[in-house]
């Protein structure tokens, strides 16, 4: 049951630019050419997905002691111990 109105897959695509210029999330394409209903949620909201994607950039990409594997699979563990479903 959604509690929140998710973007559409054109919605989220036309939201994709904007979030990437303003926020300059150079991944942002990638991660939105098949949009995840998380990743929709997060484009439907800038206020809210913005700052958590700018996060999950410095996370994810740049540099630090973990390899972008090894920082892909923490997310993973995490995920499955959370039982994330996305």
């Amino acid at each position: 049951m959604a509690r929140f109105r998710i973007a559409s897959d054109q919605e989220a695509a036309a939201l994709r630019p904007q979030l990437a210029t303003e926020r300059g999330l150079h991944w942002a394409q990638a991660y939105t050419r098949f949009p995840t209903n998380m990743g929709k949620l997060l484009l439907s909201r800038p206020a809210y997905g913005g700052p958590f994607l700018e996060l999950f950039q410095r996370l994810m990409w740049d540099a630090g002691p973990l390899t972008r594997q090894q920082r892909e699979m923490v997310a993973m563990v995490v995920s499955r111990t959370s039982r994330c479903q996305y």
